[in-house]
């Protein structure tokens, strides 16, 4: 994987803890999926509970750094889901191929 820049300038200290572990695990060549949803999950709720924290005005210049992050993350899980998604259709196919020469 690739190395990624998780935090902005707005990112509270708790936060870069989390994006510091996750960053870690995506410079990782064999990713554990598992971990990857984990973290995900905690790094949610670190945002949430920190939106409750901020005034509107921080709060939307917040969102508005974090929605790039976001997106990434977005597409590095599709990506991911992608990847699954084939190596599971290559075990059926295999496994269908293995029951016709039973």
């Amino acid at each position: 994987m690739r190395k990624l820049a998780l935090n902005h300038q707005f990112t509270p200290p708790e936060l870069v803890s989390i994006n510091q572990t996750l960053a870690t695990l995506l410079a990782d060549e064999s990713l554990d999926e598992k971990s990857f949803h984990s973290i995900s999950i905690q790094r949610d709720a670190c945002i949430k509970e920190y939106l409750d924290t901020l005034e509107p005005i921080q709060k939307a210049e917040f969102c508005k750094a974090e929605i790039e992050i976001n997106d990434v993350l977005v597409q590095l899980a599709q990506q991911l889901f992608d990847t699954s998604l084939k190596q599971l259709s290559g075990l059926i196919r295999g496994r269908k191929a293995v029951k016709k020469y039973y």
